[in-house]
C-alpha cells in the first residue's frame, strides 16, 4: 500500500503549487467571511474551508508520500528491525488516516454540493 501511495506521490509531485494556491485561495475566502462586515460574506465560509482542507490534504499527501522509509532488511539487527517496522506502522497508519480525510472531504464536498 505504502509503495503505491509513494508512486502516486511521485506522480502528483506537478501538483504542489496548485494545493498551496488552493489551500491560499480558500483561506483568504475564509478571512474574507469572516472579517469583512461590509458585505455578508457568510456563505463562503463552508466553501472556502472545504478548499482550503482539499488544499492541505493534497499538500501533505504529496510531502508525506514523496519518499517513504526502506523496507526491513533480513540481515539487519534487532533493534534496527523494530525501528524500520515502528516507522512503516506510522506511515501506515497516516495512510489510513489520510484515506479516512479523503472520504469525509468527499462526503462533505457532496454534501455542499446538494445544498446548493
Amino acid at each position: 500500500m505504502l509503495l503505491t501511495l509513494h508512486k502516486i506521490a511521485l506522480g502528483m509531485k506537478w501538483c504542489r503549487p496548485l494545493a498551496i494556491l488552493l489551500g491560499i485561495t480558500g483561506l483568504a475566502g475564509v478571512i474574507a467571511s469572516l472579517f469583512i462586515v461590509t458585505e455578508n460574506l457568510g456563505h463562503l465560509l463552508e466553501p472556502s474551508l472545504i478548499l482550503t482542507l482539499w488544499g492541505m490534504l493534497l499538500f501533505s499527501f504529496i510531502q508525506l508520500f514523496r519518499k517513504i522509509p526502506p523496507p526491513v532488511l533480513p540481515h539487519d539487527d534487532f533493534l534496527t528491525k523494530l525501528g524500520t517496522r515502528i516507522i512503516l506502522a506510522l506511515y501506515t497508519l497516516l495512510a489510513f488516516m489520510i484515506i479516512v480525510v479523503t472520504c469525509i472531504l468527499v462526503w462533505m464536498s457532496f454534501r455542499l454540493i446538494s445544498l446548493q
